[in-house]
């Protein structure tokens, strides 16, 4: 693997993917991640939205999961039974019904997920694929004079080897 190239060589740019302040709601997260899907339709779907704070420091990463958990009913946090056999669901009424509203008016603080592990623009793409396997996530910040420059995805990793190795 070429050790010449770098991280911030094949990372999308902060400007370019999508990030929001840690007050934002779900629901606005979610009109985020929809705009951010059709603006770069083609070119990558986003799986995720970074959190800042009022300083713009890096707090968390918002997933598609983590949306969706935050959607789900309250019993289905609450009830043990209910995670024993998620069929018992249709018992208790439908997974995403009436609530589902309401609870997209949560903060994305209260589901967000923390930030695993982080790189350096300068980096070489292998130490990115080190860390993304060892940390196992898909997404990883790339960190660059100590601001978030922008998102490298294990994807864009993917390809980028699998171009070395089928001779594309």
């Amino acid at each position: 693997m070429s050790d010449a190239k770098r991280v911030k060589e094949l990372m999308i740019p902060l400007e370019d993917y999508p990030h929001i302040p840690y007050w934002f709601t779900l629901r606005q997260a979610m009109a985020i991640v929809r705009e951010a899907a059709i603006k770069f339709e083609g070119a990558f779907e986003p799986r995720a939205v970074l959190v800042f704070d009022e300083k713009y420091q890096l707090m968390g990463m918002l997933t598609l999961r983590d949306i969706i958990r935050g959607l789900e009913p309250r019993f289905m946090h609450e009830t043990a039974l209910v995670k024993g056999d998620p069929n018992l669901t249709v018992l208790m009424g439908d997974l995403f019904g009436p609530g589902m509203r309401e609870a997209s008016q949560k903060p994305v603080s209260e589901v967000m997920s923390p930030i695993k592990v982080t790189i350096q623009g300068n980096d070489p793409i292998a130490k990115a694929i080190f860390l993304m396997i060892k940390e196992n996530v898909g997404l990883m910040p790339v960190i660059q004079d100590s601001k978030v420059a922008g998102m490298i995805r294990l994807s864009t990793l993917f390809k980028e080897i699998s171009n070395m190795v089928l001779g594309d």
